[in-house]
């Protein structure tokens, strides 16, 4: 018998009347979730912590992905970091420095005796025509049934899934829809592997939790750097560190590891594409 812990984060934003400048910012809605083996946890989490003292950042905050490209462009740019900026106390670090951290932070995956990863994608259009609740459902089922078939070759395994809090409502939804997929999902008759209620843990207490911050971030950015020549930092990350660890079948992710939301066969071709010329260089 195995615990399962599985960690999950957004990226980007989904809604359905999205203006032009919402889809300009987040051309994309992304989730992530990190499955590690319960017993590597705290392993995970101490290796992690010491990694930030290497670097001298600061243990009781937390790094969001977003800080990194936001502290790049204030030093790019010259600009004075204000105190009600959100990464104020990055304002003295260098940001090469911070990018190296998220790196190494990435690379402890590898250290890990199992590790999977799932990644669900919606790419935004401006004339989106499912309803907000009806995407958080889509993409939180095709999470639940993924982790679902990845453990249920033990009758005794579980899962435990731990969430970021998005919003009181939104958390509200995330829960009930969650209970209601357990117990009745048109695909799995039976959940039998997964437990019964979702966890909403704050991320910033979290290790897990902040690294599916930082796997939804390098895919974000490897989704955004194959339609054009900008974010190779963030594409490197997502090759070096979070693409071996996608979950497979017969050697295949896309459709296992990585699912478009809706499914979209073309978009899926795209990538694939992408994914064969990346690996060929």
């Amino acid at each position: 018998m195995s615990i399962y812990f599985g960690f999950s984060d957004e990226c980007g934003s989904y809604q359905r009347k999205i203006s032009k400048k919402s889809l300009r910012v987040h051309p994309y809605y992304i989730r992530s979730t990190l499955i590690i083996d319960a017993c590597d946890w705290k392993k995970l989490k101490l290796n992690y912590l010491e990694l930030k003292e290497k670097y001298e950042l600061p243990v009781s905050k937390e790094i969001k992905w977003s800080y990194l490209w936001q502290l790049r462009e204030f030093q790019k740019k010259s600009l004075e970091i204000t105190s009600d900026k959100d990464f104020y106390f990055l304002k003295d670090y260098d940001y090469h420095k911070l990018i190296a951290f998220v790196s190494d932070s990435l690379n402890l995956l590898s250290e890990l005796e199992y590790c999977k990863i799932i990644i669900t994608h919606t790419k935004n259009i401006k004339a989106n025509i499912i309803s907000e609740k009806s995407m958080l459902k889509m993409h939180l089922q095709e999470h639940m049934q993924r982790i679902q078939m990845e453990v249920q070759h033990d009758d005794e395994n579980l899962a435990v899934l731990f969430f970021d809090p998005i919003s009181e409502k939104t958390d509200k939804q995330l829960r009930d829809i969650y209970f209601e997929l357990i117990n009745n999902d048109d695909f799995i008759k039976e959940y039998s592997h997964i437990k019964d209620s979702l966890n909403i843990e704050n991320s910033h207490q979290s290790v897990g939790i902040q690294l599916a911050d930082f796997i939804s971030g390098t895919f974000s950015s490897m989704l955004k750097g194959i339609e054009s020549s900008n974010y190779e930092l963030g594409k490197k990350m997502f090759f070096d560190h979070v693409y071996n660890k996608l979950r497979k079948k017969d050697g295949k992710i896309l459709g296992y590891g990585i699912r478009e939301v809706p499914l979209n066969k073309d978009y899926r071709n795209f990538i694939k594409e992408k994914f064969t010329e990346e690996s060929t260089k």
